[in-house]
């Protein structure tokens, strides 16, 4: 049961009161202005602070999940523009602790919407000790630092150590870019932190592609060139046999496994999106590559070769097209630069048995 749906709230100036109390212990101190929010010194480093009272986020499935709410407020303006840090804390009454939510993030979602929610755990506050402090990470990718009351000024002691600035993850969108397009889905779409994004991103871009590189095709560039549903599917199910890719899985919390799912996620919203125009990544209508002609610029569009047929005939048979295209590529080197894995297969598929 979330004990926060019927607690009395605590009135403005008395969350300053009550912070005032504690922090006036230090010497390191000076109370500069305001009521909430208001302006502090700390060994003579300026902070605004705003404090809001914690309660229950309301989610009928997240019972436990507690909240504070930045509003709409005209001084925020002019705070956001300030060189000043912006500490937005949240209290929790029951247990006399404090949520301190990343300044650097908070400060950039000032006036964004008449109520910016920060989330925090009913039972991460239960949890905070009487001296020390509690860091816990939420599914949104927030990191709130959780501590006693009484700890404020060793909290501000320390508050560079608990956040790290957060550069925002530019977005240059290109009508034939998938990265971009795929960080705008999560963003638009998914609602996902930028945290999140970046780590997806990132995980596409590194481990799984090398972890595809080394087991399932030597000559795999980047998932960004597959849109094709079935192919995507295949990457999937093959690395899912990997033990290598199983363990990093398991380390990283299943995060990689995540990040494969919203691309193919992000892949059928494409499919199912008429609006969304992209360049093809197979380009129909282009020559067939000429016997003993080389040329960069084109495409293969059958194999003929009988060994090599008799190779992957196999691998085709039992389902493992991602093996036969290894083959495939391996046979041909860089004869064919512009083909993508995502051609390699659709020859693979027209092969009959």
């Amino acid at each position: 049961m979330n004990h926060f749906k019927n607690i009395d709230k605590i009135r403005p100036e008395t969350l300053l009161s009550m912070f005032y109390q504690e922090l006036n212990n230090s010497s390191d101190f000076r109370f500069l202005g305001g009521v909430q929010p208001f302006l502090i010194s700390y060994k003579s480093r300026n902070f605004f602070i705003y404090i809001k009272n914690i309660s229950s986020a309301y989610f009928s499935d997240r019972d436990r999940t507690t909240r504070a709410q930045l509003p709409i407020k005209s001084e925020f303006n002019k705070i956001k523009e300030s060189e000043f840090p912006f500490v937005f804390l949240g209290y929790d009454g029951i247990n006399d602790v404090y949520v301190c939510w990343n300044y650097h993030v908070v400060k950039k979602r000032l006036n964004e919407g008449k109520s910016v929610s920060f989330y925090s755990r009913s039972f991460f506050q239960t949890e905070v000790k009487e001296t020390g402090f509690l860091r816990k990470e939420l599914k949104n990718g927030d990191t709130p630092v959780l501590f006693k009351r009484k700890n404020i000024i060793e909290f501000f002691d320390k508050i560079d150590t608990f956040f790290d600035e957060v550069i925002e993850f530019e977005i240059p969108f290109s009508h034939n870019s998938n990265k971009d397009k795929f960080v705008l889905f999560l963003k638009k779409e998914k609602k996902l932190s930028q945290k999140s994004i970046q780590n997806y991103v990132q995980a596409l871009d590194g481990r799984i592609k090398l972890l595809i590189q080394s087991y399932l095709i030597s000559s795999f560039t980047s998932i960004f060139k597959i849109i094709k549903i079935d192919d995507l599917m295949e990457i999937k199910h093959r690395l899912f046999e990997v033990s290598a890719f199983i363990d990093l899985n398991n380390k990283g919390k299943k995060m990689y496994s995540c990040a494969l799912n919203n691309y193919i996620l992000y892949a059928n919203h494409l499919a199912n999106n008429t609006s969304v125009k992209l360049t093809p990544v197979i380009k129909h209508g282009v020559k067939v590559k000429k016997v003993g002609e080389k040329s960069k610029n084109l495409k293969l569009t059958k194999i003929t070769d009988p060994d090599l047929l008799n190779r992957i005939k196999p691998h085709i048979f039992s389902n493992r097209l991602l093996s036969a295209a290894q083959i495939v590529g391996q046979f041909y080197q860089n004869d064919y630069p512009k083909m993508t894995l995502s051609d390699w297969l659709t020859i693979l598929k027209d092969i009959k048995y």
